[in-house]
């Protein structure tokens, strides 16, 4: 059964029409001369390259590519699908379809909507012939040059060989190993969601992904290792990628693409008493000793950390979070109609507070880590 391209869950029909329709890309290059080029250049790579023998792996990413191809521009490509096994975090495309995935990117990924994002954006270099496109001003090389300078192209190294050539001046022209510029990644990022929103991945992975990079590249002003060196970065990059999941309708929930600690109850003190504290990673949210009716003390603290995994999981914000009144009158910390915690005057009383401040205080405490979370990813 054929799968539609479509990701109902995020966009309208309209915006499906819009926003999904993917460009179509003129040709410039025969598909033979794609091809001959393409297999000189995984020759080049796998005699210089480990394969990494996994099958789940294997199978997981060529189901991937199976997903995604009748979402893009050249639906009829056929695909092959080759695992490294170099711990540098890195991907890369090759013409004709050949889709190189580093062992240490499968480690490093932190969901399948990151991975489906990362491998979206190297079919979208190929579906637009982007590697081909470097070599433009260096049309008369041999075959086995072009592809020698692919792979320098491709993955920010270069043999001997290559340099050499260039720099006894026999590839005619300046800037052949140039990598992949921020307009050519632009590109295919805006390609790759499209892709991802049409085969039904979230696309806020591929967001996410970036996202870690773009933090990581600020900490480490000149990069040189793994995706750094092919996939140039920048903040417009990702604003752009937000503008577009924006105007797409798509809810950037970044929680439901990364790992993230869920809330925690466990022992403390107050005032040498022995309690039971909420804490949001090592955010200390509440304190309470006192359970109502019939429940105790560490069932209410676990039906306090079930509502609010459930809401952090579905990507509540920190300006969501607010104060009501249950039915019985008392105050209760709230988000999207959902009680987080009710605050009793025994709690008001080991907090040594009024119950409304002890309840602005937890809401306080929670817009607090949302506010650090959001922090700790941009920076």
């Amino acid at each position: 059964m054929r799968r539609l391209c479509n990701y109902k869950p995020l966009l309208g029909a309209i915006l499906l029409l819009i926003l999904v329709a993917v460009p179509a890309v003129a040709r410039q290059w025969s598909e033979e001369y794609e091809k001959k080029v393409g297999e000189q250049a995984v020759e080049a790579v796998l005699k210089d390259n480990k394969l990494y023998e996994n099958e789940e792996a294997q199978q997981h990413i060529e189901q991937i590519v199976a997903r995604l191809v009748p979402c893009t521009q050249r639906p009829d490509l056929k695909y092959t699908v080759y695992l490294l096994d170099d711990e540098e975090i890195n991907a890369f495309t090759v013409p004709g379809g050949y889709i190189f995935v580093n062992k240490g990117l499968l480690d490093d990924v932190e969901s399948e909507a990151q991975l489906a994002g990362i491998i979206a954006h190297e079919m979208a270099h190929n579906c637009t012939y982007d590697a081909l496109d470097q070599l433009k001003r260096a049309q008369n090389m041999s075959l086995a040059t072009a592809a020698a300078v692919l792979i320098a192209v491709v993955t920010g190294r270069g043999d001997e060989a290559t340099y050499g050539v260039l720099t006894a001046g026999q590839v005619v022209t300046r800037g052949v190993l140039s990598t992949y510029s921020i307009e050519i990644e632009s590109r295919a990022d805006e390609n790759a969601a499209r892709y991802l929103i049409g085969a039904d991945y979230n696309p806020v992975g591929l967001l996410t992904f970036m996202e870690r990079l773009a933090r990581e590249e600020r900490h480490r002003p000149n990069p040189n290792l793994g995706i750094f060196q092919t996939h140039p970065l920048s903040r417009k990059r990702v604003a752009d990628l937000i503008d577009l999941l924006n105007e797409a309708g798509v809810d950037i929930n970044r929680r439901a693409v990364t790992e993230w600690d869920p809330p925690v109850v466990g022992a403390g003190q107050v005032n040498a008493k022995p309690v039971q504290i909420l804490k949001l990673w090592d955010q200390r949210l509440f304190a309470f000793d006192y359970a109502p009716d019939s429940t105790d003390v560490e069932a209410r603290g676990q039906q306090m950390v079930q509502v609010l995994t459930d809401l952090l999981r579905e990507g509540v914000g920190a300006y969501e979070f607010g104060l009501t009144r249950d039915r019985a009158g008392h105050t209760a910390v709230v988000a999207r109609g959902e009680i987080v915690l009710t605050v009793y005057r025994e709690d008001a009383d080991l907090a040594g507070k009024s119950i409304s401040d002890t309840a602005i205080e937890v809401t306080q405490n929670l817009r607090r880590a949302l506010f650090k979370e959001r922090i700790d990813r941009l920076y």
